[in-house]
């Protein structure tokens, strides 16, 4: 979509979108509010004595300044594999003062006063969607599920779940005003706007993600000494949350640290670059933090690297730190493009051309994150984050690998332009995070105004609450 332009075929749908948003909630969403700090779930005194996780939604109404230190090690040119090591410890050395405090002592960390912000419409649990909502202690929301197997070589022990926590930075977080500009806490209304591409993040912006594990050094030799926090979430197994199972007080242990940043001098073709930190035990340093270090990054999806069907073939776009830890290297992506140990670019157990594969790698970083869109006053589900057949099947029925159809989820496009050729969808600039939010609020609005979903089929919220859950074993 052109800079600026907003289809009045979209400029309806978004109209009628709007029209509709209230401060009533009914049905499933009688009880969502858009502002909701948790999930709803607080813990007693007597299981937990410390601070209570901060909502920082306080945003800029205008672009802050941005100084994008980082940029300096390019000297005005794109990524390469050459300096990317450098632009990786660059992006760490720009957040450090701050990521230090959040990841290694989280009883002093605080949003608000270190200007870091959150997601609305993310807070609250939403059965129609799926979603669980953040946690009480440290605003952490529930992620994937992978068996012990997974990471049989270093040693885990039990089966994993990892829970993030997520933060923009004041640029980024500026971008978050625009689309949630007409939100009134006092109402209790927060209804998006997404014309005039309001959702496309501006240069400078940084979306960090934190994620810990439940297994200790004890159960996982790689996390010893590893950053502890605590969170306030029921139990789970191999199939997901326990139904019906309370909240417990439980540590996590960080082993990942993403940075997202806005760069279109560094990434030309799709303005972004993700970048992953993980934590080695055996790396220098006086702290937890000081352990983190660059997996690698990925700043395209190397569209002219078919790896299916070349896969000697060198990638330009993605950097892997040949020193990171091992155990870090065994979830990466379609052709090694990059994916971080708790992602899930790795699936079991799939059909290909008839056959059923073992382990076949078919994500990456940019792929999952470039399926992001939203289809206004319509809602429904637009692009799926793997390249699988639909509907999902058990197991699933994969796109031919290095196929024409395989290859749409691997190209490179500007943040204003969707995946899908549904007309008007609307790209989300990467955001998958904007996009669950706004699903959420989907959900909240077809339950109080139920004519919204008129002509949309009868599986709408369960085909979307299926995506969710293929997306986290």
């Amino acid at each position: 979509m052109p800079s600026g332009k907003y289809p009045s075929s979209i400029a309806k749908a978004a109209a009628l979108l709007l029209l509709f948003a209230g401060n009533a909630f009914a049905g499933q969403g009688a009880n969502v509010d858009p502002f909701a700090v948790n999930d709803g779930n607080i813990p007693g005194k007597t299981k937990y004595k410390g601070p209570l996780w901060r909502f920082n939604h306080d945003y800029p109404k205008t672009l802050p300044r941005s100084e994008r230190p980082w940029t300096k090690v390019l000297n005005g040119k794109a990524l390469t594999q050459e300096n990317a090591q450098a632009y990786i410890e660059a992006l760490k050395q720009a957040v450090s003062d701050d990521m230090r405090i959040m990841v290694t002592q989280p009883r002093e960390w605080n949003g608000k006063t270190r200007n870091w912000y959150s997601m609305p419409w993310a807070g609250a649990a939403v059965q129609k969607t799926d979603w669980e909502g953040r946690e009480a202690i440290y605003g952490t929301y529930t992620g994937q599920i992978q068996p012990a197997s997974v990471y049989a070589d270093s040693g885990l022990t039990v089966d994993i779940r990892n829970y993030a926590a997520i933060y923009y930075n004041d640029v980024a977080a500026y971008t978050l005003h625009k689309v949630w500009q007409k939100c009134s806490k006092k109402k209790r209304e927060c209804p998006p706007t997404l014309s005039n591409d309001a959702a496309q993040f501006e240069e400078g912006s940084l979306v960090v993600k934190a994620a810990g594990v439940n297994a200790s050094g004890k159960q996982w030799p790689v996390m010893q000494g590893a950053a502890k926090w605590q969170i306030y979430r029921p139990p789970f197994n191999s199939k997901g949350t326990i139904p019906g199972k309370r909240p417990v007080v439980s540590d996590i242990y960080v082993g990942i640290f993403d940075i997202i940043v806005k760069d279109s001098v560094a990434a030309p073709e799709t303005g972004w670059v993700f970048a992953t930190l993980v934590y080695d035990k055996d790396a220098p340093g006086q702290d937890a933090w000081d352990k983190m270090v660059p997996l690698g990054a990925m700043w395209g999806n190397d569209p002219a690297v078919n790896s299916a069907w070349y896969p000697e073939q060198p990638l330009s776009e993605t950097y892997i730190n040949p020193s990171a830890p091992a155990y870090a290297t065994v979830t990466l992506g379609y052709g090694g493009r990059l994916s971080g140990p708790f992602d899930i670019a790795v699936k079991n157990h799939v059909e290909v051309d008839g056959k059923i594969v073992d382990k076949l790698p078919s994500s990456s970083c940019l792929s999952c994150h470039g399926t992001a869109s939203f289809h206004p006053g319509v809602f429904k589900p637009l692009t799926f984050f793997y390249p699988a057949q639909m509907p999902l099947t058990s197991p699933w029925k994969m796109v031919a690998p290095g196929s024409a159809e395989w290859s749409e989820w691997f190209q490179n496009r500007p943040g204003n332009v969707p995946q899908s050729k549904e007309v008007g969808a609307i790209a989300l600039d990467y955001s998958t995070f904007l996009q669950a939010a706004l699903m959420n609020y989907a959900a909240v609005e077809t339950a109080r105004k139920p004519k919204l979903m008129k002509g949309v089929k009868d599986d709408f919220w369960e085909t979307w609450r299926n995506w969710q859950k293929a997306r986290k074993h």
